[in-house]
């Protein structure tokens, strides 16, 4: 008994780990426009409220995740090319290397802490993975992908409650959002115990 509650835990970590990875595309613009402060971000934050389930949702979301990526800094860019294609063959202290270049180079561009992030918690550095999302959001407070990425570490660290309220943040910025959709769903209809 107490190894196929193992088993559905460690499915239900899989899946959280799918569901987050999914979450942050890889995918790079090209505009001279930059990052977080964006001038196109606000309308289509709004429209993101309002849009229904399907391709619509998927492609403001997608239009809001290139935005992000953005930098008119060439050194940012290929930088986080790099970093892109390290994390994608799972060279993670490369990846690592080239995200800190990144945040060093210009620590208020927001999706260089938000990827350092993912890439620490893929290694299950979660203090460091939570310490990079605070700095994201402080950065840009809608990054429903942080937002989320929280949730899912809270989540590893049987930390309920607080993973719930991070997956129902995300879905208050994007409602139509898969993964905080479901991670709610499953956490809601088990009965998990909080640690301490």
């Amino acid at each position: 008994m107490h190894k196929s509650i193992q088993n559905k835990k460690m499915r239900i970590q899989n899946l959280l780990l799918l569901l987050f990875m999914t979450a942050l595309p890889l995918s790079f613009g090209n505009s001279t426009k930059a990052d977080q402060k964006d001038g196109r971000l606000p309308v289509l934050f709004d429209n993101l409220l309002t849009a229904p389930p399907g391709p619509y949702s998927i492609i403001i979301e997608s239009k809001i995740w290139v935005i992000w990526l953005e930098s008119s800094d060439k050194k940012i860019t290929e930088l986080m090319a790099q970093a892109s294609r390290a994390t994608q063959n799972k060279k993670y202290t490369e990846a690592l290397n080239y995200y800190t270049e990144v945040i060093q180079h210009n620590p208020n561009y927001a999706e260089g802490w938000n990827k350092r992030a993912l890439v620490n918690y893929l290694t299950g550095n979660y203090d460091k993975s939570l310490s990079d999302i605070n700095r994201t959001l402080t950065l840009e407070p809608r990054h429903f992908g942080a937002i989320s990425g929280q949730g899912l570490i809270y989540s590893a660290q049987k930390k309920w409650v607080l993973a719930k309220k991070s997956f129902e943040s995300a879905l208050l910025i994007h409602p139509n959002m898969q993964g905080p959709r479901l991670n709610l769903k499953i956490l809601n209809r088990q009965n998990f115990e909080e640690e301490i």
